[in-house]
C-alpha cells in the first residue's frame, strides 16, 4: 500500500500542465500552489515575527507555543519556497518534538546569492541566544537546501565562536552544490522529481560568482569536526542520495554523532506529502523523537 500511495503522489505532480521556460517567479509560484494541496494540520499556529533583522513565522500545535525551538530552513534550492511552502511539515515536525516550530524566510536566490542564506541563517540563530534562548534548546531542520542550509549553520558557527544547538535533523539535505555524487546517474531514472540540469541551475543562481567547493555553500566539503548530532533521513529513489550517504560518512569520519535512515521507494522530502504517505509519517514521527531526545 506504501509503494501505492507515493506512486499516487509522482502521478498527481506529473499531472501538472507543463510551463515552457519557467521563469523564477513561474517556479516559486507553481512550488506555492502544490503545498497548497498539503495545508497544516488541525490545531495549527501561527504568528509572524522578525528576528535579527530576519522575517520569520512560528509555526506550532497546540499545546507546544513554549519552551525549545525547533529552527527550520525550507528547501527549494535556495531560489523557491517561503515560510507558507512549508507550513503543513514544519506544523508537523513540531507535533511530533513538542517544540515550537520557527520557520525562516531567508533571503533568496537569484537576488540574494550566497552568502546571504547563510547570513541570515547565522543572524537568528544569534538572535535567539542573545534573547535568552539555550543552545541546548535549540534544534535545527531543514529539508532539500535547507538541509544543506542547516549544515552550513552548524559550520558557521564554529567559525563565529558560537555554541551548537543540541542537534540537526537533515531531510534529503542538499549538501555539495558540485553535483558530481554519483546517484546523479544512478538514481537519474528513479528520481521523478529532481533532475541533475533543474539542480545545476539552482546552484549557479545560488553560488554567484562562488565557487562550487566553497565551504559554507558545499557545508560537505566543510571541516564537520565538533558539530551537533546529526540524524539524515533520504529517500533511496533520489539523486540527493549520495549526498546524504557521504555526508553521513563523512561526519562519523570527524567524530560527530551522525545517524542516517534510507526509505525505500520513497522520494525527495517524501515527508511533504504525509497527509498521504505512511512513510511520511513515520519518517516525521522518528526526527521528532530524535529532536525530543536531544533536547530533553
Amino acid at each position: 500500500m506504501s509503494k501505492q500511495e507515493i506512486e499516487a503522489v509522482i502521478a498527481t505532480l506529473a499531472s501538472a500542465p507543463p510551463v515552457e521556460d519557467p521563469s523564477i517567479a513561474d517556479q516559486r509560484a507553481g512550488m506555492e500552489q502544490m503545498t497548497g494541496a498539503f495545508p497544516p494540520p488541525e490545531g495549527a499556529q501561527t504568528k509572524a515575527d522578525t528576528i535579527g533583522g530576519v522575517p520569520c513565522e512560528w509555526q506550532w500545535m497546540d499545546g507546544t507555543d513554549a519552551g525549545p525551538v525547533l529552527l527550520y530552513f525550507h528547501g527549494g534550492g535556495y531560489a523557491l519556497g517561503s515560510v507558507n511552502t512549508h507550513r503543513g511539515l514544519v506544523t508537523a515536525l513540531s507535533a511530533a518534538s513538542g517544540m515550537r516550530g520557527l520557520s525562516v524566510d531567508y533571503r533568496l536566490a537569484p537576488e540574494h546569492p550566497f552568502p546571504a542564506a547563510v547570513d541570515d541563517a547565522v543572524a537568528v540563530y544569534r538572535a535567539l541566544i542573545e534573547d535568552g534562548t539555550k543552545p541546548a534548546d535549540i534544534a535545527v531542520a531543514g529539508d532539500s537546501a535547507g538541509g544543506g542550509l542547516s549544515l552550513a549553520l552548524l559550520v558557521a558557527l564554529k567559525e563565529h565562536d558560537l555554541p551548537q544547538p543540541a542537534c540537526a535533523a537533515l531531510l534529503s539535505p542538499w549538501s555539495d552544490l558540485r553535483i558530481s555524487a554519483g546517484s546523479y546517474e544512478t538514481r537519474r531514472d528513479a528520481d521523478p522529481w529532481i533532475t541533475r540540469e533543474g539542480i545545476t541551475q539552482m546552484a549557479k543562481l545560488y553560488l554567484g560568482d562562488a565557487p562550487a567547493t566553497t565551504a559554507l555553500a558545499s557545508p560537505l566539503l566543510a571541516d564537520l569536526s565538533g558539530l551537533a548530532p546529526l540524524l539524515i533521513h533520504v529517500g533511496d529513489r533520489e539523486v540527493l542520495l549520495d549526498d546524504a550517504v557521504d555526508l553521513a560518512e563523512r561526519a562519523r569520519a570527524a567524530g560527530v554523532d551522525a545517524q542516517i535512515a534510507i526509505w525505500d521507494d520513497m522520494i525527495h522530502v517524501f515527508q511533504a506529502f504525509f497527509p498521504l504517505v505512511e512513510e511520511g509519517r513515520q519518517s516525521i514521527a522518528q526526527l521528532g523523537k530524535f529532536i525530543a531526545e536531544q533536547t530533553a
